[in-house]
């Protein structure tokens, strides 16, 4: 039978010096931590600013648009929502809603998950892209 021997500790001189670093937990606020990530916050100025640009054009297109405004097609093409073209504004506002929304949202996972806020907040901005589509398809063109 073979008693394993207990192998001593080596001495002290020969073991590599402790460092003391310091582990005290500072918390941090969302607002900071959001502060300091630059990518997310390019990410919502340029989601707010594609809808912004999209409210300023369509302001400017205003005038040139029919009064009755088809709004919504079905799958053959052929109108089957028009409303006055004021209507064409509730484009923007559901993508501001969009925004706002993913960007709450965001700001609430940031703490945890950095990679889930800036999935939203570009989940955002594409859904202003895709208004964007929106609004080219039912007035014609963007010139």
């Amino acid at each position: 039978m073979n008693i394993p021997v207990p192998v001593p500790p080596p001495p002290p001189e020969v073991l590599a010096p402790r460092e003391e670093i310091e582990t005290t937990f500072q918390p941090t606020s969302r607002l900071a931590l959001l502060g300091r990530d630059h990518a997310l916050q390019i990410l919502f100025a340029l989601a707010l600013l594609v809808n912004v640009a999209l409210v300023v054009y369509l302001g400017l297109r205003f005038d040139a648009l029919p009064d009755p405004l088809p709004l919504h097609f079905d799958a053959s093409g052929l109108a089957d929502r028009i409303e006055a073209k004021t209507g064409i504004f509730g484009l923007p506002l559901i993508g501001f809603g969009v925004l706002i929304l993913n960007s709450a949202l965001g700001v609430l996972t940031h703490r945890r998950e950095r990679a889930a806020a800036i999935l939203l907040v570009t989940s955002a901005l594409l859904a202003q892209i895709m208004l964007w589509f929106a609004v080219s398809s039912i007035i014609g063109g963007l010139v």
